[in-house]
């Protein structure tokens, strides 16, 4: 049975949530980030992250815009899958954006 554009829709995004819930996590553990760490940049709960990371709630536009800043990666690199991007992380300047609010622009 051939699917339906829709269908195909719907599993381009999945996979691309995936990946960016994959990016996510190798990026927080690159960066000494924790769920709650993470949740307070964010302006959530560590169980709001929890449920993000597990894919019980999707990552919204913003959300990917405000950890990329975080993590000083650009959000198309993240959820083109993992790659050499970590190592582009610092953990010493990932601990001082957070002690800053994310712009409110995505």
């Amino acid at each position: 049975m051939e699917k339906t554009a829709k269908q195909q829709a719907r599993e381009s995004v999945t996979d691309l949530e995936l990946r960016f819930i994959e990016a996510v996590e190798h990026g927080r553990l690159r960066a000494e980030l924790t769920y709650e760490q993470l949740g307070r940049y964010l302006g959530m709960s560590k169980s709001q992250i929890s449920k993000r990371q597990d894919g019980q709630i999707t990552y919204t536009l913003r959300d990917m815009h405000h950890i990329s800043q975080l993590l000083g990666i650009d959000p198309l690199v993240m959820t083109a899958g993992l790659g050499t991007w970590l190592n582009d992380i610092n953990p010493t300047e990932v601990q001082r954006r957070l002690n800053t609010n994310p712009d409110t622009t995505p």
